[in-house]
């Protein structure tokens, strides 16, 4: 749940059904290997011998998740000593043939786990932190989704002693991504049949795109046999062009556009606008010259002028209509914590004895990646890319989110530069339609759906709403 290292992001998921093969001696040059230890079978393979993938099995009655189903936990481990925790679930209907979700948070430095236990996950933690109930709207519902703790540093996903936090940035991560997925499929050949998608939240508006068109673009080099099936991207309350989205949050927090503002005073609302032009004029000029420290000038100067207001006045980042509580404004991460650094859920998912403690979302994570100014790019042009080669997208926003609102959501998906961008725009003007959770407009492979009165995490403030987009979306469904 954080943006920017200064606020929290959440969203990732893929997923994966057989059981897994018993056999310790197969291996090809180009094939998978098994091998086992303790309750862990591990997976390798000939085309990526830095990558290895560990696996824990679950069954139904897990006591780790109530409403759970048959499912694995592990890692996955890069020159053995990067390791990227992953929990997976197969779909309560039917994993044969349901498709898989690979469910990605944000942040950059917040963990999937949020995602699993807060909002769409067979489960969530109790008011306790002590145990779980059963979440009847998971999206397991209609699909097996895998949640990833991504990058190194984040959740449960750790490096070794002697190693630190390696912040290479999104696009030196979307090869792990790959090599993952690679390895999965090569193991269970036969999930390829079943429709792939990635899913997430906030700063997955900047992973997402880039680690699907790394997908599209190593397909194009393989074989047919080898492709990953992936057939659209689902991304809600994302960070994609902070050019269009940060002067946004003036319009949220000093006009009723939400429905219940202004929240600040005309006063300071008059004073906040004269830095909307600085800002935007900032921003334009870490694009234009694709310079770090004038995106790290620009963030500084509208997060100051623009967003400290807001914060100042105690209400939440991810919710317009609530106050902050707690370092993260929800109890619920806090007791989501508590929950897993408890010894119990450790040992029961094989959490290794050197790993320290989890936490929700990372700021040395964050850091890390603004060092590197992985957030002052701007994922436009992937987006295009993707929806120009006829992958599939949604976009969906609650109305009350503050930090990636639906206002600045709007904006750059009205200027976004691809195919189908007149139709599009005709649908948002005058083709809005109503669904049982807001309003939506689609054209070609794009469709947007706005959530009303949900906030940042609408799987969580609007569960049932948010299953039904989903199970629409998986179905090739209008809404």
């Amino acid at each position: 749940m954080k943006l920017f290292s200064f606020l929290p992001v959440l969203g990732l998921v893929a997923a994966s059904q057989m059981p897994l093969k018993d056999a310790t001696s197969l291996s090809t040059s180009s094939g998978p290997s098994f091998s086992h230890s303790s309750d862990f079978t591990v997976l390798t393979h000939g085309d990526h011998p830095d990558h290895k993938i560990s696996i824990k099995n679950h069954d139904s009655s897990d006591a780790v998740c109530d409403g759970a189903t048959k499912g694995y936990s592990g890692y996955l481990s890069i020159s053995d000593w990067k390791h990227f925790y992953f929990y997976y679930f197969d779909s309560r209907k039917d994993p044969v043939v349901d498709p898989l979700i690979l469910w990605l948070n944000g942040g950059p430095g917040c963990s999937s786990m949020m995602g699993l236990f807060l909002e769409l996950g067979p489960c969530r933690v109790n008011e306790h932190g002590n145990g779980t109930y059963s979440n009847p709207s998971s999206w397991i519902e209609e699909a097996s989704v895998f949640f990833l703790d991504q990058p190194i540093g984040v959740g449960y996903s750790y490096a070794d002693k002697g190693h630190g936090i390696e912040a290479n940035g999104t696009f030196a991560a979307s090869e792990d991504i790959y090599a993952f997925m690679q390895i999965w499929y090569k193991t269970f050949p036969e999930s390829r049949s079943r429709p792939f998608h990635i899913a997430g939240e906030s700063y997955g508006g900047h992973y997402i795109p880039i680690f699907a068109k790394h997908i599209v673009d190593e397909n194009a080099k393989v074989k047919q046999e080898d492709t990953i099936p992936l057939e659209s991207i689902m991304i809600g309350n994302g960070m994609f062009d902070p050019l269009r989205q940060l002067t946004s949050s003036w319009d949220i927090t000093c006009t009723n556009v939400t429905g219940i503002g202004p929240i600040l005073s005309e006063t300071v609302c008059a004073e906040m606008s004269t830095h909307i032009p600085r800002c935007e004029k900032l921003w334009k000029a870490a694009y234009d010259y694709e310079d770090n420290l004038i995106g790290e000038v620009a963030k500084d100067y509208c997060w100051t002028n623009l967003e400290g207001p807001y914060e100042r006045s105690g209400y939440n980042y991810y919710d317009v209509s609530k106050l902050c509580i707690g370092v993260m404004c929800y109890a619920e991460v806090d007791q989501i914590d508590k929950y897993l650094n408890s010894k119990f859920v450790r040992e029961r998912l094989g959490i290794p004895e050197e790993f320290q403690r989890y936490e929700g979302c990372s700021e040395k994570v964050g850091r890390a990646y603004e060092a590197v100014g992985d957030m002052y790019y701007p994922t436009t042009g992937e987006v295009a890319a993707l929806l120009n080669g006829g992958l599939r997208v949604l976009m969906y926003v609650g109305t009350y989110d503050w930090i990636c609102n639906f206002v600045g959501n709007e904006r750059w998906l009205d200027a976004l530069e691809w195919r189908g961008r007149f139709g599009y725009r005709h649908a948002a003007r005058y083709e809005q339609k109503p669904w049982m959770g807001g309003e939506t407009w689609e054209y070609e492979n794009l469709r947007y759906a706005r959530v009303a009165g949900a906030g940042h995490m609408v799987p969580w403030d609007k569960p049932k709403e948010a299953l039904h987009m989903v199970k629409a979306w998986l179905k090739n469904e209008k809404l």
